[in-house]
């Protein structure tokens, strides 16, 4: 009996991805090009920086919460980053 998938049957890998919020402190502002640096220099993209406090924090943070759920990544089906976007 032959068990392997035939090719044209093949799926595309999954890809899961996970998203991080970082914060940076007031008191440390004066270090955000620095500290977004380190960022990209440890192998981490930036995909959006807010430079002005909103104007209900929590509830953005809320909204955040929802959309990057850690408990349910979002799945892309051998999308790259561009094409998933």
């Amino acid at each position: 009996m032959d068990y392997e998938t035939p090719k044209n049957q093949m799926h595309s890998p999954r890809i899961y991805v996970e998203r991080t919020l970082a914060l940076i402190k007031p008191d440390a502002i004066h270090q955000a090009e620095e500290i977004e640096d380190i960022i990209l220099r440890s192998g981490f993209t930036i995909l959006q920086l807010c430079k002005q406090k909103p104007v209900d924090p929590f509830t953005w943070l809320a909204d955040w919460l929802v959309r990057n759920n850690p408990n349910k990544p979002q799945i892309f089906d051998g999308a790259t980053g561009e094409e998933a976007a």
